[in-house]
């Protein structure tokens, strides 16, 4: 077993064990300083933030400001010049594999149908595919993708192949789900049915979820707690919980609430001068 894993298939060509749900992250401490030749730029200053298991946390800021360096860096993809990372109390010192990552390309393999682009997570793990072909179906429909199953990716919209790498991640039971700018390269009408199927997976399974975007509303749409970054250094400017219902339907994102918590937001990016009127 590695040591960063929480869970291995149990033998070669066993379904994997199913696990609670979520998991604890602490960040302590992280900086991050990117050099070259003679040119030193500092990405991130000093990030402290503790996640609670299942909780779904979003982090908006603007361009440059770390936010994609930060998912790295808790992923063990790149390590910080300072400080450190926790999952499940355990120190994060190289590539964590027991999480599921979607970036804004959903980078789907060409010669593979949709259902095996879905399982080559299974594979790779040492899974059993047949025991993971009607869980992958599954959740494949939920998503508004049944019939797809055997579609190539060059038949699909860009939303529905985002659908697709979006259920890649899923389909092992990952307690900790990282989201990079996913619905960024969407159109707006597929980028809210994204947000909304994204809320009920995300209900149904209760994975700790971080969300990277540069949406102000979508982070309110989708986060129990909204982490604001300034402009590099990135720094946590604040960090503002959001008290709404969920499911959160039109009633809740067209709600006063709704819009003083994205209203608050915006104040602090004019601050610093990040949207100037």
């Amino acid at each position: 077993m590695t040591p960063d894993s929480l869970t291995e298939p149990t033998a070669a060509g066993q379904p994997m064990p199913r696990r609670p749900p979520g998991v604890p992250v602490e960040i302590a401490a992280v900086s991050q300083v990117f050099r070259r030749a003679q040119l030193e730029t500092q990405a991130l200053e000093r990030i402290d933030l503790a996640v609670k298991p299942g909780e779904f946390v979003a982090v908006v800021g603007p361009s440059g400001c770390g936010k994609s360096t930060l998912l790295k860096i808790i992923a063990g993809l790149l390590a910080p010049s300072t400080g450190k990372v926790e999952i499940a109390g355990r120190l994060v010192s190289g590539p964590y594999t027991d999480l599921g990552i979607v970036f804004q390309s959903p980078v789907l393999l060409d010669w593979r149908t949709i259902l095996d682009n879905v399982l080559v997570q299974i594979d790779l793990r040492g899974g059993n595919l047949a025991a993971y072909r009607d869980q992958a179906r599954a959740l494949l429909a939920k998503v508004g993708l049944a019939g797809f199953e055997n579609q190539m990716p060059r038949e699909l919209s860009g939303g529905m192949r985002q659908r697709t790498a979006i259920v890649r991640a899923l389909i092992h039971e990952p307690p900790l789900l990282m989201m990079d700018e996913p619905f960024g390269a969407l159109d707006a009408l597929t980028r809210e049915q994204m947000r909304i199927d994204l809320e009920k997976l995300w209900l149904e399974r209760g994975q700790t979820t971080f969300f990277i975007t540069h949406g102000i509303s979508e982070a309110v749409a989708l986060a129990d707690r909204v982490i604001v970054m300034t402009p590099r250094p990135g720094r946590i400017e604040r960090i503002i919980e959001i008290d709404l219902p969920r499911p959160r339907h039109k009633a809740v994102i067209t709600s006063r609430r709704f819009t003083d918590y994205c209203e608050d937001i915006t104040e602090c990016f004019m601050r610093h001068g990040v949207i100037q009127y």
